[in-house]
């Protein structure tokens, strides 16, 4: 199998090695040139524009997008709908509002192309631990990139979840389950350091690893980040591009999530509350997806 990959980013190129890894052939592209170099040393084939890119794919090309949600990902499909033939696909990967993935499929249909709306998680850890994948689209032709969704996925990782939209809504709900259970991690931590006895908090959140009820990958990166050397030097700005698309996604269906709502103001907020909780949800978000942390 052959498939073609755009955007080299944290999360694309480790993608693009877990596929090669597969015995998946990928050509590559990027904007930047030294990441499309650093992909043909893993293995994958190189291109140095978006034709040269489509020359070397098969007769039927897969095209997978792991760009910026928005314009990014707007320009590159509108490149690359000309070139393509009826019956090719693509796959978007972007963090984005399922109603863009429904606009992106209506621009493909009219050309006969089939487009797949994917949502990504697994942050910088994916290449080793796997992504899970998220998949909305057209049923019919699910099967022919079900292969590449095994090959990135851990066992019972990936799922198709229904027409185009639906990959998209169901990561965005993930991303607001992620929100509001870094707001409680970030609420304990807190707690945890105003007690009128001095409490080791990176000793608590490990001791409850093991088998407490609130056990999980994200509290055992809680602890990790507690024990960064440099954790007393982060600051408390969380930078987060997905705000405005979860808070759109809770709307479209009149959600009622007050949990996340929560967690937003306390994202938005640059007063000098919160503090220790604020430091800790960037440094853990640093942990899983290394998202930049500002330095105090």
């Amino acid at each position: 199998m052959k498939i073609g990959f755009i955007g080299l980013g944290r999360m694309g190129a480790p993608m693009t090695q877990r596929l090669l890894k597969h015995g998946i052939q990928v050509v590559a592209y990027n904007r930047s040139q030294d990441k499309v170099k650093e992909a043909v040393k893993k293995g994958a084939i190189g291109a140095a524009t978006p034709s040269e890119f489509i020359a070397k794919l098969p007769a039927r090309k897969i095209i997978w997008l792991m760009l910026p949600a928005g314009k990014p990902t707007d320009d590159m499909i509108k490149e690359l709908l000309p070139q393509l033939r009826k019956g090719d696909i693509i796959i978007d990967g972007a963090n984005d509002f399922y109603k863009n993935a429904e606009k992106h499929a209506a621009w493909c249909k009219k050309p006969g192309i089939h487009f797949f709306d994917c949502g990504v998680s697994g942050g910088v850890w994916g290449l080793k631990n796997g992504y899970t994948l998220m998949v909305g689209g057209p049923k019919e032709e699910f099967k022919t990139i079900e292969p590449l969704c095994k090959a990135l996925a851990p066992k019972n990782g990936y799922g198709y979840f229904g027409p185009t939209g639906s990959g998209h809504f169901v990561k965005s709900v993930h991303n607001i389950v992620e929100y509001t259970y870094l707001q409680g991690l970030a609420e304990g931590v807190e707690l945890l350091s105003k007690f009128k006895h001095p409490i080791k908090i990176a000793k608590a959140t490990k001791v409850w690893e093991p088998a407490s009820v609130v056990r999980s990958w994200l509290l055992e990166l809680t602890t990790k980040a507690l024990e960064r050397p440099d954790f007393k030097h982060i600051g408390t700005a969380i930078g987060s591009v997905t705000i405005e698309e979860l808070e759109a996604t809770k709307k479209s269906v009149q959600g009622y999530a007050p949990a996340f709502d929560v967690a937003v103001r306390i994202r938005r907020d640059k007063s000098n509350k919160f503090t220790l909780g604020k430091r800790t949800i960037a440094a853990v978000r640093n942990e899983f997806g290394g998202h930049a942390v500002q330095k105090k």
